[in-house]
Parts: C-alpha cells; sequence; structure tokens
C-alpha cells in the first residue's frame, strides 16, 4: 500500500524521530496510510525502553522502536522530525547528507490536511491569540480545530476537519525548523524578542525561522504583521497580501484602537467594533492579542456583532495572567507561560500595584539586566527558585529577594511578604507567579508548575492562614 496524502510524501519508510506527543501523532497517521513506520528515540537504548514502548503501543503506534543513532535511518526514505529535538542532530545531518528530507510534524499535519490553515507564531501571546482566533471561527458556525504547539498535534486532527473547515495553529520556531511545502491560508506574526537563543543562537537566526511561516505563501493568502513591533516589520516577507494590526494607531487594513475603541479596517471601510475596556483579559499585551485575532480572522468575513459577543467572553487560557485565589486578602496570579523575559515585562504591566514575584528555573541564554529598572517599580519582594535564581538575583540589585528550594516555600514566603512585609520592605496584595524562565529544572513543563503553584496556593486556602 502506498502513503496517500492530499500532498505526495518522498516514499512509504518513514523514520519518526522521537516518540513523545508530535512524533506518536505523526506515526499514527502514516500507519492509517499504510507506511511502514519507524521511531527512533533515545531512550528506546535504556533503562526506559520497556516502558517507553509500551507508551508507544498504549498510543495506538504499531511501529518498531530504536535508539536515535545514524543507524536508525537504514532502509529509510525520509524522516519526520518531532520540535522539542534540535535539527543539529546527527540524524538530521547525515539524513540530508544522504539526499533524505526532513520535515516536521507540523508538515506533515499540513501535507495530509483537507481544512486550510491559519497559523499564528511569534515570542510570546501564540497560546491565546490562537485560542481566541479559534473562538472567534467557532462562533461564526465555522469547523475549527485549534491545535499545534497549544496541545493537540496537527498531525491529530488534520483528517478530521473538512475542507470547509480550519485549523488554527499555533508556531513555534522549532516546529519552522524542519518546514518546506507550509503554506498557511493565513500566517501572523505577533512579536519578535530575544528566545530559545541556546538553540538558536542569535535573534537573526530566530526571526529567519519566523519568516519561513511565510516562504509560501502566495498572493491569494493572507499576511498579519504587528505594526507596533519594528522588529516584526523589519522582517517581513513573502507575497501573501498584508494586513496589520496595531494599539499605537490606525492601519490600511488590520486591526487598531481609536481613542479606546477596537476598530476593523477592511476593503476600504471602518468598523468601530468595541471599547478596549470591555475585554476581559487584563492588560495590553492582551489587547495586542485580541488585535491580531481580529486580523487574522478578517478574511473570513465574520459579522461584527459575533465578534463583539465573543470578545467580551473570552477569559483567557490557564497559565497566563490566570487569577487562582484570593487568600486573607492577597490575590494568587499563574503565569506560569512566562518563560522569557519579555512576558515577565508584560506580566508586570499589567498591576497597577507592586506584586510578590515568584521567579526562576533554567535558564535559556537571555539577559536579565534590561528588566533592572522596571522589577525595582513593580516588585514589593522576590522569591527565587530553580537554577536560575542566583542569576536574577544578581541581574535586579535593590530588590529585596529570598531563595528558596522549592514551590511550596515560594508560595509559603511570597504570602508572608505579601501580608507581613519587613520593616522598610512595601506591602503587596499580589503574588504573582511569572518564572521568566523554563519549567525543565524542576517540572515535566509549565503547565506542570503552574498546577502545583496552585495546589500550593489551595492548599493555603485550606489552612485558612491568618494574615
Amino acid at each position: 500500500m502506498t502513503v496517500d496524502l492530499r500532498h505526495p510524501l518522498p516514499g512509504r519508510r518513514p523514520l519518526v524521530v522521537g516518540a513523545a506527543r508530535s512524533g506518536l501523532a505523526a506515526a499514527r497517521l502514516l500507519e492509517r496510510h499504510g507506511a511502514e513506520v519507524r521511531i527512533a528515540d533515545r531512550r528506546f537504548a535504556g533503562a526506559e525502553g520497556g516502558a517507553l514502548a509500551e507508551t508507544v503501543r498504549r498510543e495506538g503506534v504499531g511501529a518498531a522502536g530504536v535508539a536515535d543513532t545514524v543507524a536508525a535511518l537504514e532502509g529509510r526514505d525520509f524522516v519526520v522530525w518531532s520540535p522539542g529535538i534540535a535539527d543539529t542532530h546527527a540524524i538530521a545531518a547525515a539524513a540530508r547528507r544522504r539526499g533524505l528530507p526532513v520535515i516536521s510534524e507540523l508538515e506533515l499535519g499540513y501535507l495530509a490536511a483537507h481544512a486550510p490553515l491559519l497559523a499564528i507564531t511569534g515570542t510570546n501571546g501564540k497560546s491565546t491569540t490562537t485560542d481566541l482566533t479559534g473562538a472567534l471561527a467557532l462562533a461564526a458556525g465555522r469547523e475549527v480545530a485549534v491545535c499545534g504547539n497549544i496541545g493537540r498535534p496537527i498531525c491529530d486532527v488534520a483528517e478530521s476537519v473538512s475542507a470547509a473547515g480550519l485549523l488554527v495553529v499555533e508556531v513555534s520556531s522549532f516546529q519552522l525548523e524542519t518546514v518546506d511545502r507550509l503554506r498557511p491560508f493565513v500566517a501572523t506574526w505577533l512579536n519578535l524578542t530575544p528566545d530559545h537563543l541556546e538553540r538558536h543562537g542569535d535573534l537573526a537566526a530566530y526571526a529567519a525561522l519566523k519568516q519561513r511561516l511565510f516562504a509560501r505563501q502566495e498572493e491569494t493568502d493572507w499576511a498579519v504583521w504587528n505594526a507596533d513591533d519594528r522588529e516584526v516589520m523589519a522582517h517581513r516577507a513573502g507575497r501573501a497580501s498584508a494586513l496589520t494590526f496595531s494599539r499605537a494607531g490606525a492601519v490600511a487594513e488590520g486591526a487598531y484602537v481609536d481613542r479606546g475603541t477596537i476598530t476593523l479596517a477592511w476593503r476600504g471601510g471602518t468598523e468601530a467594533l468595541m471599547p478596549a475596556r470591555e475585554l476581559r483579559i487584563r492588560g495590553a499585551h492582551n489587547l495586542a492579542n485580541a488585535l491580531a485575532a481580529l486580523a487574522t480572522v478578517l478574511p473570513l468575513e465574520i459579522a461584527p456583532a459575533t465578534l463583539r459577543e465573543t470578545l467580551r467572553g473570552y477569559a483567557g487560557l490557564e497559565h497566563r495572567l490566570e487569577p487562582v485565589a484570593t487568600v486573607d486578602g492577597v490575590a494568587f496570579v499563574n503565569d506560569s507561560k512566562a518563560t522569557n523575559t519579555a512576558s515577565l515585562e508584560v506580566a508586570l504591566a499589567s498591576f497597577e500595584r507592586p506584586v510578590v514575584l515568584i521567579a526562576g528555573g533554567r535558564d535559556k541564554g537571555q539577559d536579565f539586566t534590561p528588566l533592572a529598572d522596571l522589577v525595582r517599580r513593580t516588585v514589593a519582594h522576590l522569591v527565587l527558585i530553580g537554577e536560575g535564581a542566583p542569576r536574577l538575583a544578581a541581574a535586579w540589585p535593590g530588590v529585596p529577594f529570598t531563595v528558596v528550594p522549592g514551590l511550596d516555600v515560594a508560595v509559603d514566603a511570597a504570602f508572608l511578604h505579601a501580608t507581613r512585609p519587613w520593616p522598610g520592605q512595601r506591602g503587596a496584595d499580589t503574588v504573582l507567579l511569572s518564572p521568566a524562565c523554563a519549567s525543565f529544572d524542576m517540572f515535566a513543563d509549565y503547565e506542570d508548575r503552574g498546577r502545583r503553584f496552585k495546589a500550593e496556593v489551595a492548599r493555603l486556602q485550606t489552612q485558612g492562614v491568618a494574615s
């Protein structure tokens, strides 16, 4: 049996590299089409091999599992790459030397999809914008699957959505390392600030990866740019028709704010949609996310009343400035998705009064010093965790701080400094978890970190600690 997808593949004997969520989704899709799949993962060669093989079977994949060595390429026609593995890996290098195509799980999903893609990338705000874009399209009666970096791999949903539907896809720079034929109907670039430099090297290389989202678009497609971000505007590329969004002023076509009113510009006309203050999601960055989502769905020509109703009801995502609980007058906010300095910056700007900030984790090669003045103005006390704690303390001199060994102690310490500040320190009525670092030194991922934080806050509530 040959592999029969909407777009042809370069053979029927793929090697899928990586047996995590994306890799397993790719293997399932390929097996449904009769491909002879092999999966390579470093864990197959170690003590975890037996358990991983059982997990693969439980996930509905019948492929053979092998170690992630160059020998895994023998007899293979092409390689499907998982985003969690850098494409500098020896298998990728050897495949390219042999002339074997290396494609991402994202691209495989695109090749199998019946529905057009609305694809959203950027350093920050991708998940919220992707989710809101999906909500707007769904409210308009479209068949929608929200997928990609936000949770469900595109390969798990690509073939279940009809040609009349939409795939709304969050796209990361990791996924874009190995795309060649990807062509979204709408591609949106939210912002560009330094991130993942330990993998990509520098900002120019990072930006070049983002540009790949637009490289295969045609004039009948749409590219959405952030007019307020100089880096994004400097790196515009491709042939698609342009839309923009801006919090700072009017745009020719797209979405913007005019004297406090969210406004749409489309086909030569404008529509005053709603006051920006009516958005449920807080902060200037979320206003930008809402504008980006509106610009992304403009080509769908959704009724303004539907857009208004959806925006007024949209409460945001878990782990993105998520209100958790109030304990003895202290509000706890979960912003665990803030894994870089740009995310922390927008989080701190979202509060009118100083906060007690829980930060730290695995450093990703970032420079924390540019935030020093902002942290001094907006943070009453720092509670630092994880591998990055010493660097954060050194980068933000003059801010009182406590270093603790774990999140349970961090929540207790933050609550203490919010309710009983030491002499000479400012009080605070909010404890904010916004780590500015990756989670992998202490947690499975940022979601695990955020849920552990919420569990510790629930413990405080149960204890009924008095202020």
